[in-house]
């Protein structure tokens, strides 16, 4: 037995040396970079026949985590594509998860909060260049052309550029421009027959207006608050949904931050965190309305703060039923149609 384990070791170690001297030779090199390459320069994958939601951003400003990009929601059907509010680091999701962006059918903002409307410019040129055949349509409330002339401004010359360099067969000139398209704050907001969307005005004030939405598809529902209190409209809009998603506050987690924040002398930050509270749904307020409201799945996100490891999550979960989900970045869940299922997969 004590000649063994040295034979072993020497084994393991040779085997270590000629798997890294194998990774040195060009050929290796280029047969392992091809394989990524297949693997990575394939079609998007297909969804199934319903309605499908890619959390492409879980997080809020509060917080920090490489695991987290900033609010934004895909929901997408065999013919259509809407992104809900595109938040910082969200487009590096979207590109992970692979989504089709050359019929990127529009974006719908629900409030102008940077944090929602960082990626826009990422989106644009990303779905531009994937082969987007019609302007890229910014949704929402009074405002939102501010919100796409100053973004059309700012990169006037990196479109101008772009198109001089690849050709406006390529990139066509017309495509590049977002388009903005003012919407009632109350009421169908877009619908073709086949996909419906319902719009109602929500609680973030000061941020006004804000927005939470209800989209409907072959049967199935989704449900999209943005950032807002837990509100009565709301959740009227979300009875008998079948997937809400929620932003969520916990004092679990933030009263301490605020306590340690202010013994720490690192004003003002004590107080833009207390702040942050009046504006937000604490999520003990988010069950009993979820509940009457008979909505099939809660899932929290645009979580406040962001929960950076597992005892955080734990934290955040406190006093909720295990059936509440805390949204994940890349998380995909399917409503297929004709069926009540909800399949939920893992990032």
């Amino acid at each position: 037995m004590g000649r063994v384990l040295p034979r072993l070791a020497l084994g393991a170690f040779l085997l270590g040396a000629l798997a890294i001297g194998t990774f040195q030779l060009p050929a290796m090199q280029d047969a392992l970079f091809q394989r990524a390459l297949r693997q990575a320069m394939t079609a998007p994958p297909t969804l199934p026949p319903g309605l499908t939601v890619v959390v492409c951003g879980s997080a809020s400003p509060l917080g920090n985590s490489p695991d987290h990009a900033q609010a934004c929601l895909a929901v997408l059907t065999p013919e259509h594509f809407f992104l809900f509010d595109v938040g910082a680091r969200s487009p590096l999701r979207l590109a992970q998860a692979r989504l089709p962006l050359g019929r990127l059918t529009g974006v719908f903002l629900t409030h102008f909060h940077s944090d929602h409307i960082a990626g826009i410019p990422d989106v644009n040129l990303a779905s531009w260049v994937a082969g987007r055949k019609a302007p890229l349509t910014v949704f929402g409330a009074r405002g939102v052309e501010r919100i796409t002339n100053g973004f059309n401004e700012a990169y006037a010359l990196d479109r101008g550029y772009r198109v001089a360099h690849h050709g406006e067969a390529t990139l066509p000139p017309n495509l590049g421009p977002l388009v903005p398209k003012e919407i009632p704050q109350t009421g169908v907001v877009w619908e073709d027959g086949a996909l419906t969307i319902r719009a109602v005005a929500v609680d973030h004030a000061p941020a006004s207006p804000a927005l939470g939405y209800r989209i409907d598809y072959a049967g199935r529902s989704v449900v999209i608050s943005g950032d807002s209190n837990a509100s009565e409209a709301l959740f009227t809009l979300a009875e008998d949904a079948d997937l809400l998603f929620h932003d969520a506050l916990s004092r679990t987690l933030l009263d301490p931050m605020i306590a340690q924040a202010r013994a720490a002398g690192l004003d003002p930050l004590p107080e833009i965190m207390t702040d942050v509270i009046g504006y937000h749904a604490d999520v003990e307020s988010l069950l009993a309305p979820t509940k009457a409201a008979k909505v099939g799945q809660l899932v929290l996100y645009h979580l406040v703060p962001v929960p950076p490891n597992g005892l955080a999550e734990r934290l955040f979960r406190r006093g909720l039923p295990g059936e509440v989900i805390l949204a994940q970045d890349l998380q995909r869940f399917d409503l297929p149609r004709g069926k009540k299922d909800i399949l939920i997969h893992a990032p």
